[in-house]
Protein backbone atom coordinates (compact mmCIF):
# COMPACT_ATOMS: atom_id res chain seq x y z
CA UNK A 1 0.00 0.00 0.00
CA UNK A 2 3.07 1.99 0.79
CA UNK A 3 4.58 1.65 -2.72
CA UNK A 4 1.18 2.27 -4.20
CA UNK A 5 0.57 5.34 -2.68
CA UNK A 6 4.65 6.55 -2.95
CA UNK A 7 3.95 5.89 -7.09
CA UNK A 8 0.08 7.80 -7.34
CA UNK A 9 2.40 10.95 -5.52
CA UNK A 10 4.92 10.97 -8.11
CA UNK A 11 2.64 10.89 -10.90
CA UNK A 12 0.61 13.87 -9.59
CA UNK A 13 3.83 15.60 -8.67
CA UNK A 14 4.49 15.04 -12.40
CA UNK A 15 1.23 16.15 -13.76
CA UNK A 16 0.85 19.51 -11.64
CA UNK A 17 4.51 19.99 -10.79
CA UNK A 18 6.06 20.77 -14.36
CA UNK A 19 3.47 23.11 -15.90
CA UNK A 20 3.51 25.41 -12.37
CA UNK A 21 7.51 25.47 -12.38
CA UNK A 22 7.18 26.57 -16.22
CA UNK A 23 4.35 29.07 -15.03
CA UNK A 24 6.58 30.39 -12.75
CA UNK A 25 9.62 30.87 -14.82
CA UNK A 26 7.75 32.25 -17.29
CA UNK A 27 6.37 35.06 -14.88
CA UNK A 28 9.52 35.57 -13.59
CA UNK A 29 11.15 36.15 -17.34
CA UNK A 30 8.26 38.54 -17.92
CA UNK A 31 8.59 40.54 -14.81
CA UNK A 32 12.22 41.42 -15.62
CA UNK A 33 11.44 42.93 -18.77
CA UNK A 34 11.12 46.50 -17.52
CA UNK A 35 8.54 48.93 -18.24
CA UNK A 36 5.22 49.79 -17.17
CA UNK A 37 3.66 46.37 -18.05
CA UNK A 38 4.65 42.88 -17.80
CA UNK A 39 5.43 42.62 -21.94
CA UNK A 40 6.85 46.08 -23.13
CA UNK A 41 7.41 46.27 -26.90
CA UNK A 42 11.32 46.64 -27.78
CA UNK A 43 12.15 50.62 -28.97
CA UNK A 44 13.59 49.79 -32.16
CA UNK A 45 16.23 52.78 -33.02
CA UNK A 46 16.73 53.82 -37.03
CA UNK A 47 20.44 53.45 -37.72
CA UNK A 48 22.13 56.95 -37.86
CA UNK A 49 23.74 56.94 -41.15
CA UNK A 50 27.70 57.04 -40.99
CA UNK A 51 27.67 60.54 -42.83
CA UNK A 52 25.26 61.69 -39.87
CA UNK A 53 27.08 59.65 -37.14
CA UNK A 54 30.73 61.49 -38.25
CA UNK A 55 28.95 64.65 -37.66
CA UNK A 56 27.93 64.37 -34.21
CA UNK A 57 30.33 66.55 -31.80
CA UNK A 58 32.50 64.82 -29.55
CA UNK A 59 32.78 66.11 -25.61
CA UNK A 60 34.99 69.14 -27.17
CA UNK A 61 32.88 69.74 -29.59
CA UNK A 62 34.78 68.23 -32.28
CA UNK A 63 33.14 66.89 -35.03
CA UNK A 64 34.16 63.48 -36.98
CA UNK A 65 34.10 61.07 -33.74
CA UNK A 66 31.20 58.81 -34.04
CA UNK A 67 28.34 58.64 -31.43
CA UNK A 68 29.06 55.41 -29.97
CA UNK A 69 32.54 56.60 -29.15
CA UNK A 70 31.26 60.00 -27.88
CA UNK A 71 31.72 60.47 -24.13
CA UNK A 72 28.44 60.62 -21.92
CA UNK A 73 26.36 63.37 -21.52
CA UNK A 74 26.79 65.39 -18.64
CA UNK A 75 24.56 64.91 -15.78
CA UNK A 76 21.79 67.09 -15.54
CA UNK A 77 22.05 70.53 -13.71
CA UNK A 78 26.28 70.74 -14.76
CA UNK A 79 26.73 73.40 -16.71
CA UNK A 80 27.82 72.69 -20.82
CA UNK A 81 31.38 72.60 -22.25
CA UNK A 82 32.21 75.91 -23.80
CA UNK A 83 32.02 75.89 -27.61
CA UNK A 84 35.46 76.31 -28.99
CA UNK A 85 33.91 78.63 -31.90
CA UNK A 86 31.13 80.97 -31.88
CA UNK A 87 29.26 78.90 -34.01
CA UNK A 88 27.00 75.88 -32.32
CA UNK A 89 28.35 72.28 -33.80
CA UNK A 90 25.40 71.66 -36.67
CA UNK A 91 22.68 69.08 -35.49
CA UNK A 92 22.33 66.44 -37.28
CA UNK A 93 19.05 66.18 -39.83
CA UNK A 94 16.25 63.24 -39.70
CA UNK A 95 17.20 60.48 -41.84
CA UNK A 96 15.10 60.93 -44.89
CA UNK A 97 12.66 58.11 -46.29
CA UNK A 98 14.20 55.99 -48.86
CA UNK A 99 12.47 56.56 -51.99
CA UNK A 100 9.66 54.37 -53.63
CA UNK A 101 6.08 53.02 -52.20
CA UNK A 102 5.81 51.99 -48.77
CA UNK A 103 4.08 48.71 -47.70
CA UNK A 104 1.80 50.99 -46.17
CA UNK A 105 1.02 52.92 -49.09
CA UNK A 106 -1.75 52.07 -50.65
CA UNK A 107 -2.75 54.96 -53.33
CA UNK A 108 -3.68 53.81 -56.97
CA UNK A 109 -0.52 53.78 -59.05
CA UNK A 110 -0.77 56.60 -61.71
CA UNK A 111 1.33 56.81 -64.45
CA UNK A 112 3.38 59.54 -65.67
CA UNK A 113 1.38 59.82 -69.11
CA UNK A 114 -1.83 59.61 -67.53
CA UNK A 115 -2.61 63.06 -66.96
CA UNK A 116 -1.14 64.08 -70.41
CA UNK A 117 -4.04 61.65 -71.76
CA UNK A 118 -6.56 63.05 -69.32
CA UNK A 119 -6.36 66.08 -71.31
CA UNK A 120 -5.18 64.75 -74.60
CA UNK A 121 -7.18 66.40 -78.10
CA UNK A 122 -7.47 63.99 -80.38
CA UNK A 123 -7.79 66.68 -83.30
CA UNK A 124 -4.19 67.64 -82.15
CA UNK A 125 -3.04 64.47 -82.25
CA UNK A 126 -4.22 64.16 -85.54
CA UNK A 127 -2.29 67.36 -87.12
CA UNK A 128 0.99 66.12 -85.57
CA UNK A 129 0.18 62.63 -87.03
CA UNK A 130 0.06 64.58 -90.73
CA UNK A 131 2.24 67.18 -90.38
CA UNK A 132 4.66 65.94 -87.44
CA UNK A 133 7.25 68.48 -86.31
CA UNK A 134 10.38 68.38 -88.55
CA UNK A 135 12.06 71.28 -86.37
CA UNK A 136 12.01 68.57 -83.60
CA UNK A 137 13.11 65.40 -85.38
CA UNK A 138 9.18 64.16 -85.68
CA UNK A 139 8.61 62.86 -88.24
CA UNK A 140 4.69 62.79 -89.67
CA UNK A 141 3.31 59.21 -88.70
CA UNK A 142 1.36 59.03 -91.57
CA UNK A 143 4.51 57.77 -93.43
CA UNK A 144 4.73 54.54 -91.99
CA UNK A 145 1.40 54.10 -90.21
CA UNK A 146 -1.03 55.15 -92.99
CA UNK A 147 -3.81 57.53 -93.33
CA UNK A 148 -6.11 56.27 -90.92
CA UNK A 149 -3.44 54.50 -88.86
CA UNK A 150 -3.48 51.41 -91.13
CA UNK A 151 -0.11 50.96 -92.34
CA UNK A 152 0.61 49.75 -96.08
CA UNK A 153 -0.06 46.31 -97.37
CA UNK A 154 3.02 44.50 -97.21
CA UNK A 155 4.53 46.72 -94.87
CA UNK A 156 6.20 45.40 -91.28
CA UNK A 157 4.91 48.94 -89.55
CA UNK A 158 2.43 48.31 -87.22
CA UNK A 159 -1.77 49.07 -87.59
CA UNK A 160 -2.46 51.72 -84.82
CA UNK A 161 -6.14 52.20 -85.71
CA UNK A 162 -8.37 51.22 -82.84
CA UNK A 163 -5.48 50.30 -80.36
CA UNK A 164 -6.05 51.64 -76.51
CA UNK A 165 -5.10 54.97 -75.56
CA UNK A 166 -3.54 53.83 -72.90
CA UNK A 167 -1.39 50.96 -74.49
CA UNK A 168 -0.77 53.82 -77.41
CA UNK A 169 0.54 55.92 -74.45
CA UNK A 170 2.34 53.57 -72.88
CA UNK A 171 4.57 52.74 -75.98
CA UNK A 172 5.72 56.50 -76.82
CA UNK A 173 6.29 56.81 -73.38
CA UNK A 174 8.72 53.68 -73.32
CA UNK A 175 9.83 54.82 -76.61
CA UNK A 176 11.08 58.58 -75.25
CA UNK A 177 11.95 57.32 -71.98
CA UNK A 178 14.69 54.57 -73.78
CA UNK A 179 12.70 51.41 -72.20
CA UNK A 180 11.53 50.10 -75.65
CA UNK A 181 14.01 50.44 -78.27
CA UNK A 182 13.85 50.98 -81.82
CA UNK A 183 16.12 53.37 -84.02
CA UNK A 184 13.39 55.29 -85.73
CA UNK A 185 10.57 55.64 -83.24
CA UNK A 186 12.95 55.82 -80.71
CA UNK A 187 14.77 59.30 -82.14
CA UNK A 188 10.82 60.41 -83.02
CA UNK A 189 9.54 59.80 -79.41
CA UNK A 190 11.86 61.74 -77.96
CA UNK A 191 11.08 64.54 -79.60
CA UNK A 192 7.52 64.83 -78.45
CA UNK A 193 6.24 66.38 -75.42
CA UNK A 194 4.55 63.89 -72.89
CA UNK A 195 1.12 66.40 -73.94
CA UNK A 196 1.86 65.70 -77.32
CA UNK A 197 2.09 61.70 -76.91
CA UNK A 198 -1.29 62.47 -75.26
CA UNK A 199 -2.99 63.57 -78.59
CA UNK A 200 -1.56 61.24 -80.44
CA UNK A 201 -2.87 58.33 -78.51
CA UNK A 202 -5.99 59.99 -78.20
CA UNK A 203 -6.19 60.15 -82.23
CA UNK A 204 -5.45 56.70 -83.22
CA UNK A 205 -7.58 55.34 -80.69
CA UNK A 206 -10.63 57.42 -81.86
CA UNK A 207 -9.89 55.67 -85.43
CA UNK A 208 -11.83 52.34 -86.46
CA UNK A 209 -9.49 49.11 -85.92
CA UNK A 210 -9.04 46.76 -88.94
CA UNK A 211 -12.37 44.74 -89.26
CA UNK A 212 -11.72 40.99 -88.14
CA UNK A 213 -12.28 38.50 -90.19
CA UNK A 214 -13.38 34.58 -89.13
CA UNK A 215 -11.08 33.08 -87.50
CA UNK A 216 -8.48 31.22 -89.66
CA UNK A 217 -5.27 30.24 -90.13
CA UNK A 218 -3.08 26.91 -88.90
CA UNK A 219 -4.81 25.00 -86.49
CA UNK A 220 -1.51 24.82 -84.08
CA UNK A 221 -2.27 28.67 -83.74
CA UNK A 222 -5.69 28.86 -83.38
CA UNK A 223 -5.47 26.14 -80.26
CA UNK A 224 -2.90 28.39 -79.04
CA UNK A 225 -5.08 31.37 -78.87
CA UNK A 226 -8.01 29.76 -77.87
CA UNK A 227 -6.77 26.93 -75.39
CA UNK A 228 -3.06 27.46 -74.61
CA UNK A 229 -0.87 24.15 -74.09
CA UNK A 230 -0.72 23.33 -69.87
CA UNK A 231 2.11 21.03 -70.77
CA UNK A 232 4.03 24.02 -71.54
CA UNK A 233 2.84 26.52 -68.98
CA UNK A 234 1.29 28.36 -71.82
CA UNK A 235 -1.94 30.21 -71.02
CA UNK A 236 -4.09 30.86 -73.64
CA UNK A 237 -3.16 33.79 -75.57
CA UNK A 238 -6.72 34.86 -75.64
CA UNK A 239 -6.62 34.80 -71.85
CA UNK A 240 -5.04 38.62 -72.15
CA UNK A 241 -5.21 39.68 -76.03
CA UNK A 242 -9.02 38.37 -76.53
CA UNK A 243 -10.54 35.89 -78.15
CA UNK A 244 -8.61 36.04 -82.14
CA UNK A 245 -6.97 38.61 -80.57
CA UNK A 246 -9.20 41.09 -80.62
CA UNK A 247 -8.31 42.73 -77.36
CA UNK A 248 -8.68 42.91 -73.89
CA UNK A 249 -8.06 45.94 -71.30
CA UNK A 250 -6.18 48.96 -71.37
CA UNK A 251 -3.03 48.27 -71.75
CA UNK A 252 -2.97 45.06 -73.78
CA UNK A 253 -2.76 45.42 -77.37
CA UNK A 254 -5.27 43.96 -79.89
CA UNK A 255 -3.03 41.42 -81.76
CA UNK A 256 -6.09 40.98 -84.92
CA UNK A 257 -4.50 42.91 -88.04
CA UNK A 258 -1.78 43.28 -87.29
CA UNK A 259 1.32 42.73 -90.38
CA UNK A 260 2.42 39.09 -89.71
CA UNK A 261 6.25 40.39 -90.26
CA UNK A 262 5.46 43.21 -87.44
CA UNK A 263 3.96 40.49 -85.38
CA UNK A 264 7.11 37.98 -85.69
CA UNK A 265 9.44 41.21 -85.07
CA UNK A 266 7.99 41.74 -82.29
CA UNK A 267 8.17 38.12 -80.65
CA UNK A 268 11.69 37.36 -81.56
CA UNK A 269 12.26 40.87 -79.59
CA UNK A 270 10.92 39.59 -76.58
CA UNK A 271 12.66 36.54 -77.23
CA UNK A 272 16.17 37.47 -78.08
CA UNK A 273 15.67 40.45 -74.92
CA UNK A 274 15.78 43.33 -77.56
CA UNK A 275 12.28 44.44 -76.29
CA UNK A 276 11.82 44.38 -72.64
CA UNK A 277 8.82 46.44 -71.71
CA UNK A 278 6.23 43.83 -70.97
CA UNK A 279 4.82 43.97 -67.46
CA UNK A 280 7.36 42.06 -64.99
CA UNK A 281 8.74 40.07 -68.21
CA UNK A 282 5.71 37.96 -68.84
CA UNK A 283 5.83 37.98 -72.65
CA UNK A 284 9.70 37.45 -72.80
CA UNK A 285 8.82 34.39 -70.27
CA UNK A 286 6.07 33.12 -72.66
CA UNK A 287 7.83 33.52 -76.14
CA UNK A 288 10.81 31.33 -75.05
CA UNK A 289 8.48 28.00 -74.70
CA UNK A 290 7.29 28.26 -78.56
CA UNK A 291 8.82 27.10 -81.57
CA UNK A 292 9.77 28.61 -84.68
CA UNK A 293 6.97 27.53 -86.53
CA UNK A 294 4.34 28.60 -83.78
CA UNK A 295 5.73 31.74 -83.80
CA UNK A 296 5.00 31.50 -87.91
CA UNK A 297 1.39 30.61 -87.40
CA UNK A 298 0.31 33.05 -84.72
CA UNK A 299 1.63 35.78 -87.19
CA UNK A 300 -0.65 34.12 -90.52
CA UNK A 301 -3.18 33.81 -87.36
CA UNK A 302 -3.67 37.28 -86.43
CA UNK A 303 -2.63 38.89 -89.72
CA UNK A 304 -6.19 37.32 -90.91
CA UNK A 305 -8.13 40.15 -90.25
CA UNK A 306 -8.40 42.32 -93.05
CA UNK A 307 -8.94 46.34 -93.10
CA UNK A 308 -12.39 47.59 -93.44
CA UNK A 309 -12.91 48.86 -97.15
Amino acid sequence: MDKTNSGIAVVLALVFGAPIVTLVATWHQMGNSGGDSLIRATAVRQPVPPAQAAAVPNAQGQPGVPASQASPPAPVGASAPAASGSQSAPRPQAAQPEPGRSAQDFTAFKPPWQDALEKADPKAGAQLASAGRPQAGVQACVACHGQQGISPAGSNFPNLAGLKAEYLAKQLTDYHDGKRNHPLMGMIAKGLTPEEIGHLARYYASLPAPAASAAAGPESARTLDALGDNNRALPACANCHGLQGRGEGPLLPRLAGQPKGYFIDQMNAFRGGQRANDDVGVMRAFVQRLTVQEIEALGEYYAGAVPSK
